[in-house]
């Protein structure tokens, strides 16, 4: 009886609408580190970045992202581009404090200006961070800072390369 009424109180803490809404957002990251096949074709070069939009219905949300990095190949200065859909968890703190898990898809691009040759490839991306929701009173904001490791499988005519990213982000999401 314990346990079930102990089940029952986390199910509902998890349902509890801490709020809701849709939300758009910006980040900028650190120059991520990869592994070192990855870093074999393509080198990291500056700071990452991400568009985001999501829907929250309590803690939880559906996001979905476009994150995208320079690289220096063999033919140059390229990029890397990375398309996700997620599930975020989000853990009140207190104070407008939060605490969050991120786990889901991901497509990942890397153009080297040739179409035959061109690397691609699903994968996924696991992250966690932290965030600040502000009360701007007309809508709803926050300021976060996570950090997420990306891995895909990309592959072309002539090769696979397995990817892993890491990457620290610094951002902010405004309700809309």
């Amino acid at each position: 009886m314990k346990s079930a009424l102990l089940v029952a109180a986390g199910l509902m803490a998890i349902t509890t609408s801490a709020s809701a809404g849709t939300y758009l957002g910006l980040a900028l990251g650190t120059e991520p580190g990869v592994n070192d096949e990855l870093n074999d074709i393509a080198t990291p070069d500056g700071r990452s970045g991400r568009a985001l939009a999501g829907i929250r219905i309590g803690r939880i949300s559906i996001e979905g992202a476009l994150n995208g990095f320079g690289v220096v190949t063999g033919r140059g200065d390229q990029n890397v581009y990375q398309l996700s859909a997620s599930g975020k968890f989000n853990l009140p703190l207190g104070d407008g404090f939060e605490v969050f898990g991120r786990a889901g898809l991901e497509r990942t691009w890397l153009n080297l200006d040739d179409d035959r040759y061109d690397l691609s490839g699903n994968g996924f991306l696991v992250g966690a961070g932290f965030e600040y929701r502000l009360d701007l009173g007309v809508t709803s904001a926050s300021i976060f800072v996570d950090y997420t490791v990306h891995r895909a499988t990309l592959e072309d005519q002539r090769e696979q390369v397995d990817a892993t990213s890491r990457m620290w982000g610094l951002g902010f999401t405004v309700g809309i």
